[in-house]
């Protein structure tokens, strides 16, 4: 149990999937019927202290992925069931709800996303090509001043 001490002491080179791994093997022991055996009560303190640092030293590494701030998600909803009582348990929610956004956004195509906005880069340049064709003729139909009108109303509905 010495050497899993020098990882917590570790440089910063280590990464959130590396902490992770650390993390879910501790996890793994505590809820070992062995650890939770009263004569081994001391190594039990000892790895929930263990366990209680590499938590910690979660909130020091940057996450390089979406997977990454997912795992960062998943120890902060774990630790919460863990500390929370009755009347807080939305804040697990929350950290689930963030979650599942943070996979669902991971996860659309970028064209979705335009769709969604309602904006795409051919409504931001069509009415300077009107406004042009305007310019440059001298007759204007109605109907292409109605038109602009109705986008703007469109695009600040949005």
């Amino acid at each position: 149990m010495a050497d899993s001490q020098n990882f917590t002491g570790q440089d910063a080179a280590q990464s959130v999937s590396a902490l992770g791994l650390r993390w879910a093997a501790l996890r793994g022991m505590l809820n070992s019927p062995l650890i939770t055996a009263e004569e081994q009560r001391p190594l039990r303190d000892e790895l929930l202290r263990e366990l209680s640092a590499i938590e910690q030293d979660f909130s020091d590494l940057p996450s390089r992925s979406t997977m990454e701030i997912s795992a960062k998600l998943d120890i902060a909803k774990s630790a919460l069931r863990e500390r929370i009582h009755g009347g807080e348990a939305w804040l697990v929610d929350l950290i689930e709800s963030i979650q599942s956004d943070l996979h669902s956004v991971a996860h659309k195509p970028v064209a979705a996303t335009t769709a969604t906005t309602g904006r795409s880069p051919a409504n931001l340049s069509r009415p300077q090509h009107q406004r042009s064709d305007d310019t440059g003729s001298s007759s204007s139909s109605p109907s292409s001043a109605t038109s602009t009108s109705s986008e703007t109303t469109t695009s600040s509905a949005a």
